[in-house]
């Protein structure tokens, strides 16, 4: 069972991750690289955005509740209403960028960020089952449920779009799909495992959304901080330059995608250790994770300083050739972002909610000050270095602080035995 989790979560996050860089490439092969450069936007900026906002960081809550405090009928109620949130303040940003500020949303542009808006909002839903399918032992569900409700609304996307060349159809289409995608996938999947409780006790919903909403907001300020350098670019450059950064930015990705496959199948184990108290072991897990990380890191570095603007150049329908050093600070900045995000998933274990916000506040500050003055001074590789610096401040904030914690533990365990 453990190697069927593992493998099956590999497939479905390769898949998944990789869906956006195979879209956002064929999307500038297809109709061109200023519609890519929205597409891009769209899809992977603000569309992942409100993607945060529907998820409402309650993923790491609910795979990690092993003693089932809420059911799946409460977990799903509360995604439900933090999807319609999500909806809603899509639409009202979509409102604000088209009729109060001078920006370039063209009617194109408004309807296919308005699709990738809801497209996200539903990938943002289905999360509920498939973190439910991993709270119950059963990740290679998630995986296999990820891997075909991907599949399905990219190959309808990418169809539909080589054969209309309409990037709005296209994006109609893959937040249609993306609907039955889940019906498909993963309800079908859940009624299907007897022991998922549908029944939800009166008002538990608030409680839950209560309880996970300084994770949230933590969630959400990490998004913003992730991404602030895209928003800069799109802000203060034009469509096509979104295509070039989308595509320096998306190895980051790759890293993300590889730091999953070893971090998701040890979050119920990490649980285990620091609930029961085995502090050397979780000690030992959390160190071969970051080696893990580290050691995949600097493969992206050497990969990237031998190939990679040749072959992102080729795959993105863009020239990379004066990225290079922006490529390897993005990179280096998503080794960064993957040890940040397991430590952050180390403080959600040690239900030390508050401390991972009041450490995204000041970044968030930060970042946004470092971006907009980095873009506007160094174009795009400085986007790409202002990110890097992001990352690495918000990395060792939460190390500091889950380290200092487990010291702390420590020494209250010593001072019991003696």
């Amino acid at each position: 069972m453990e190697r069927k989790n593992v493998a099956w979560n590999m497939i479905g996050s390769l898949v998944y991750a990789g869906s956006s860089m195979l879209l956002t490439a064929l999307v500038n092969h297809l109709v061109g690289t200023d519609q890519g450069g929205i597409f891009g936007f769209a899809f992977s900026t603000f569309g992942q955005q409100m993607f945060l906002v529907a998820y409402f960081g309650m993923r790491p809550i609910q795979s990690t509740d092993v003693r089932e405090s809420y059911t799946f009928g409460e977990y799903r109620l509360a995604r439900m209403a933090t999807c319609g949130m999500a909806l809603i303040l899509g639409i009202c940003y979509i409102i604000w960028k088209v009729f109060f500020s001078f920006s370039d949303y063209t009617y194109e542009k408004t309807l296919v960020v308005f699709f990738m808006v809801l497209y996200k909002v539903l990938d943002g839903f289905a999360d509920v089952y498939e973190s439910e399918f991993q709270r119950k032992g059963k990740l290679y569900l998630t995986g296999q449920a990820m891997t075909w409700r991907t599949l399905f609304s990219v190959c309808l996307f990418l169809g539909t779009l080589a054969f209309t060349r309409d990037l709005i159809t296209a994006s109609a289409v893959a937040a249609a799909s993306q609907a039955v995608g889940i019906w498909l996938f993963d309800k079908r999947t859940a009624d299907r495992i007897p022991d998922i409780t549908y029944l939800h006790a009166k008002g538990r919903y608030r409680q839950l959304l209560q309880d996970s909403f300084l994770l949230f907001l933590s969630v959400f300020l990490d998004g913003l901080i992730f991404a602030m350098a895209k928003y800069a670019v799109d802000s203060q450059m034009t469509s096509a330059d979104n295509a070039i950064f989308v595509a320096i930015f998306m190895p980051t990705s790759v890293i993300n995608l590889a730091a999953n496959f070893v971090i998701r199948p040890f979050l119920t184990r990490l649980s285990i250790l620091w609930e029961e108290k085995r502090t050397s072991e979780f000690l030992l897990v959390l160190r071969k994770l970051s080696g893990i990380i580290l050691f995949l890191t600097v493969i992206a570095l050497a990969g990237a300083w031998v190939i990679g603007v040749p072959v992102l150049s080729a795959v993105f329908n863009v020239d990379l050739a004066p990225y290079l050093f922006g490529l390897l600070a993005i990179i280096l900045g998503g080794g960064f972002f993957a040890v940040m995000n397991l430590f952050y998933y180390v403080l959600v274990i040690m239900k030390k909610q508050r401390l991972i916000f009041f450490g995204y506040v000041p970044v968030c500050i930060l970042s946004f000050v470092l971006s907009y003055q980095f873009v506007k001074t160094g174009g795009i590789n400085g986007g790409a270095y202002s990110y890097m610096l992001e990352m690495m401040i918000l990395m060792f904030c939460f190390m500091g602080q889950a380290i200092r914690i487990i010291h702390t533990e420590e020494k209250e365990r010593s001072k019991q035995r003696i």
